[in-house]
């Protein structure tokens, strides 16, 4: 048998572990023992703890990007209520102006 030094598995690898279960339990053994061995290795299989913590992360994440954009959402009100101000103000300026000026024709 040849010596292993990493866990990957080859699809040769595979097919030989076939055909020696089939040698030694037959077809239909074999062929249910190997349905239930993961397509690339035991590696590559996430564990429900693995799920449960990217759910609790991902959820962290978003909660802080939330919080970013309402800190956003709230400095753009700011912006837009001293847009209203300086509005306000120019059109008093405008209409104090065109006063100024219409009163000296």
């Amino acid at each position: 048998m040849k010596e292993r030094h990493t866990m990957s598995i080859s699809e040769s690898d595979r097919l030989e572990l076939h055909l020696k279960l089939r040698n030694m339990m037959g077809d239909d053994m074999a062929d249910i023992l190997m349905e239930h061995l993961p397509p690339s290795g035991w590696g590559d299989v996430a564990r429900k703890s693995d799920i449960d913590f990217l759910a609790t992360l991902m959820a962290t994440k978003f909660e802080a990007a939330e919080s970013r954009f309402e800190y956003l959402e709230a400095g753009l009100r700011g912006v837009q209520h001293a847009m209203w101000a300086l509005a306000s103000l120019m059109s008093a300026c405008f209409i104090a102006t065109f006063t100024i000026l219409a009163t000296q024709l």
